[in-house]
């Protein structure tokens, strides 16, 4: 499987895995793609990943950022991290937004959220499986993640199922 090469990233996994602790998680990500609007959202005083850089739309991405943001209701950070997965062919988008997820996949790409970082970063040994149990505790527990229970079982079973 690997690391991933790279993906665009909207604001919901950054915050949830820093208020959970998971920051590590990112590392799974060679090069974490988000937009100004994302870095604007976050606010100056957060300390975005090493492997996280802004990056830039064209005019036809912030066109789309805006056809989005109104056609479906997404917020200005969600839509344009799908108008730049979409400029930078890039096929992966974290996001905890279930709207975001489905316009994502409705254009072609793959959506994730924070979860699936979790039990990725384990997989690919970034994370003990201790560690990452405690992460997933602590998004259901101190993250404004909302979090069901079903999901919370489903990435606890991906990382107790599967031996490094």
């Amino acid at each position: 499987m690997g690391r991933i090469r790279i993906a665009a990233v909207d604001a919901g996994p950054l915050i949830h895995l820093d208020q959970a602790g998971g920051r590590r998680v990112f590392r799974v990500i060679r090069r974490a793609c988000v937009t100004t609007e994302v870095r604007r959202e976050l606010g100056p005083a957060f300390d975005l990943p090493a492997t996280c850089e802004v990056a830039a739309l064209n005019a036809p991405s912030r066109d789309l950022t805006k056809l989005l943001s109104e056609r479906y209701s997404l917020g200005s950070g969600e839509a344009s991290c799908i108008a730049l997965a979409r400029q930078e062919r890039i096929r992966l988008f974290f996001t905890d937004d279930l709207e975001a997820r489905e316009v994502a996949a409705h254009l072609g790409l793959e959506p994730h959220g924070s979860l699936a970082l979790v039990t990725r970063a384990y997989r690919e040994g970034l994370l003990e499986r201790t560690e990452a149990l405690a992460v997933l505790e602590s998004l259901h527990e101190r993250s404004t993640l909302y979090l069901t229970s079903e999901l919370l079982h489903w990435a606890r079973r991906q990382i107790l199922e599967f031996a490094p």
